[in-house]
């Protein structure tokens, strides 16, 4: 998010986690670059190389987040010049097929869904903070959900967010105010006014809820830590005792295991991946980091995504030799959490920048 700050000029949880699930058919991945408009898609599984999906769909540039809806039928751009919320259908060959967007009263900078994959949130306002909650139709077309929810002053929409696993709460990261808000879903896909406000370090981004809903993470980009917070039955947050935890410079897109054991942070700064294993009480305990592109310095990675197997974890990240070149990094995830990468991957998508929630994996249906 610094980066795209300095490029942009624009106005009761769930009682267990879930167990991995098996990849044999593979799954698809997507990503895009902040500063180039396509959406570059391939073929992926833990174990063959990624080969390219045909087509290249242009959503624009200056373009933040992206997100599929949880049943893997459809993937959302979210362009900031033009700011409209883009659906794509998923086809079984993983190719993407443009439906009608919606029009965003704001600079759109996250996209979240429900487990339901029915209701979605959008995040907007560098200039009107405010959280845009929508419905998305059979066809996959998105339309509003009742009126945009209003948290903050100017400048505060500068925030990404997440959905509990049960659906009830919203939890977004306001960045310069350095919070992390909670917000109630109620039963029609609404949103609450925000109910709770937690301090944070500098510049919280991507929170995430553990699959079994009681622990909540929040990355402190500038800080260069995560914080950790314990969460209530009624989706409160307590921060964890030894929070914040020390991560590289710049953490960004977190990716977590299936069953909730690891958490891994890429560092936009910093040349590795941080590790942790996650303990029942919500602590982090650092594992040994991993260098994101050994052979390439200066590469570092910025967006990650976790296969369904839990067993193999892919980051996307930026290659300055190459124009800001995004570069696909795949690695394997030991017993004891430790990642291994895999030198063999390593493929440029022809895609700028990878700041923002940039990174996709969609299981091939």
């Amino acid at each position: 998010m610094v980066l795209a700050l300095a490029a942009i000029a624009l106005p009761g949880f769930t009682a267990t986690a879930q167990p991995a699930a098996a990849d044999p058919a593979g799954y698809h991945l997507y990503a895009h670059g902040f500063l180039s408009g396509g959406i570059a898609g391939y073929h992926a599984s833990d174990t063959d190389q990624p080969t390219p999906i045909p087509g290249r769909p242009m959503p624009g540039a200056l373009n933040w987040p992206q997100a599929p809806t949880p049943d893997g039928r459809f993937l959302f751009a979210a362009p900031g010049p033009n700011p409209q919320l883009i659906p794509y259908a998923i086809g079984a060959g993983g190719e993407l097929t443009a439906g009608t967007p919606l029009p965003l009263p704001d600079v759109p900078v996250d996209i979240m869904f429900a487990p339901n994959s029915r209701d979605g949130y959008v995040v907007v306002g560098l200039q009107n903070a405010q959280v845009v909650p929508v419905r998305i139709g059979a066809d996959g077309t998105p339309t509003r959900n009742g009126p945009g929810v209003p948290f903050g002053e100017s400048l505060d929409g500068v925030a990404s967010g997440t959905v509990s696993p049960d659906g009830k709460q919203l939890y977004v990261a306001s960045l310069l105010p350095r919070q992390l808000l909670v917000f109630d879903i109620n039963a029609d896909g609404t949103v609450s006014p925000v109910k709770q406000r937690l301090s944070t370090g500098l510049n919280p981004i991507f929170p995430r809820v553990t699959p079994d809903g009681r622990h909540v993470y929040v990355v402190n980009e500038i800080s260069g830590s995560v914080s950790g917070f314990a969460r209530a039955a009624d989706g409160t947050l307590t921060e964890i005792a030894g929070s914040p935890f020390r991560t590289g410079m710049l953490p960004h897109v977190t990716s977590m295991t299936p069953d909730g054991r690891f958490l891994y942070v890429p560092n936009m700064g910093s040349g590795h991946i941080s590790s942790f294993a996650v303990e029942p009480n919500g602590v982090l305990t650092p594992l040994p980091d991993v260098a994101f592109a050994p052979e390439k310095p200066g590469t570092f990675a910025e967006s990650s995504v976790m296969s369904p197997s839990g067993e193999v974890l892919w980051a996307l990240g930026t290659d300055p030799m190459r124009g800001g070149e995004e570069i696909l990094r795949r690695f394997t995830i030991g017993e004891n959490g430790v990642l291994d990468l895999d030198e063999s991957v390593a493929v440029y998508t022809g895609t700028h920048v990878a700041d923002g929630r940039t990174l996709s994996l969609v299981p091939q249906r």
